[in-house]
């Protein structure tokens, strides 16, 4: 398993066709330590729509079964197979009625189709360099039906490997379990339940994966609080949270993940999780892996002013100029560690990895929610905002 989704809902790849974008300016609040966040407008190629409403700024070309998505320096093209612009067109309100979000590499597309939800995931293929700026970046595709009342959860797409239990598919999670779906025709799919989980109680609300020494892990967060993972290699579930020492960790609804892959090497564990509704705390996890086992021995609440302790005892940790916990509308880790938030009146704060001092900066134009997600590099992300009633993306670094 190699794929990973934290709630995104778009990916911008290195090594397409990328668009220049325009220029655009960013105010910022004065802060000590850590640069604030550079943010930079970014608009999709001519012949291009972004549909109205969109909070991943994905753009659509159908006539020519292309899609772009924003990142790192602008928009990045993909091809798409003429049965997904078909039943993309099919669809009730047409690209507006489409989602699109990340797992890993990999692009998820979906439609609605009747009662059914039909998604596809698109892998790029890797060009030369002389032919990155020249054309579209190829795709190969694989498509997925299932009922639209089943899954409740995001979408992460997996393949097995010889160290994981899994199989290859797309994976869900419904109520009570995480469900591996086979690729179409077959569509046959294998249920993990949560109740293997001990102490788990709540209903599945969000899911997360991750790949650390070979072995895959996935991540399954609840409505009441309970963050279990299980691990690919030993088919059995660990609760993290309930590792959490007293006063360490306030349950909730768990609403997004992020283990990042480059903090997670070794037997180094480092995740986030947010908690809650109406106010979302972001939680930071430190410990281990032990043969296919995650273990979690420091817990941290990054989205709090008050000196906390570390797992040592001791050492008091204070997080200083931190987002609005009722102002948070969306988050998102990149693999090198920074954690990235949008909030619901146009801005985005930023903790840089080793940092304690959260940053920030206010797109231009914005005064809404604003979704942060991939950007498909290593560091920074994608902020998408609606602005006078369009989707308007920006690179943030």
């Amino acid at each position: 398993m190699k794929k990973i989704l934290v709630n995104l809902l778009a990916l911008g790849l290195v090594g397409g066709a990328v668009v220049a974008c325009s220029s655009g300016s960013s105010s910022s609040t004065p802060a000590i330590g850590p640069a604030a966040p550079s943010a930079t407008a970014v608009t999709p190629p001519a012949g291009f729509t972004i549909p109205a409403g969109s909070a991943s700024g994905a753009a659509f070309a159908l006539n020519s079964n292309q899609i772009a998505l924003p990142g790192t320096s602008g928009y990045t093209t993909f091809t798409m197979p003429a049965s997904l612009s078909a039943a993309i067109a099919a669809a009730p309100g047409t690209t507006s009625a489409v989602t699109v979000t990340a797992s890993g590499s990999n692009i998820v597309v979906s439609v609605p189709s009747g009662a059914n939800t039909l998604t596809y995931v698109l892998t790029p293929v890797a060009q030369s360099s002389q032919s990155q700026s020249l054309q579209a970046v190829a795709t190969t595709a694989e498509s997925y039906t299932y009922e639209s009342t089943v899954a409740t959860t995001n979408l992460i797409s997996i393949e097995s490997s010889g160290t994981s239990v899994y199989p290859h598919g797309l994976v869900f999670g419904t109520s009570e379990s995480l469900v591996v779906l086979a690729p179409n025709p077959g569509a046959e799919s294998v249920s993990f339940p949560i109740s293997g989980c001990t102490g788990v109680s709540g209903t599945i609300s969000t899911i997360s994966a991750a790949v650390v020494n070979t072995v895959g892990y996935v991540s399954v967060g609840t409505s009441a609080g309970s963050v279990c993972v299980f691990s690919g290699s030993t088919g059995m579930w660990t609760n993290l949270s309930s590792q959490a020492p007293t006063g360490k960790y306030t349950p909730g609804y768990v609403n997004n993940f992020g283990f990042p892959s480059t903090l997670n090497t070794g037997a180094t564990l480092v995740g986030y999780w947010n908690v809650g509704t109406g106010t979302t705390n972001i939680y930071r996890v430190t410990g281990y892996y032990n043969n296919g086992t995650p273990t979690g021995n420091g817990f941290l609440n990054t989205t709090s002013g008050a000196a906390q302790t570390t797992t040592n005892g001791t050492t008091q940790v204070t997080f200083t100029n931190v987002p609005s916990t009722s102002a948070i509308s969306s988050s998102y880790v990149d693999a090198a560690g920074n954690v990235w938030v949008g909030t619901t009146n146009g801005s985005v704060y930023v903790l840089r990895t080793g940092a304690t001092a959260w940053t920030n900066t206010a797109l231009t134009g914005a005064t809404g929610a604003v979704t942060v997600q991939t950007n498909g590099g290593t560091s920074g992300a994608t902020a998408t905002s609606l602005i006078g009633g369009a989707s308007q993306s920006f690179a943030v670094n």
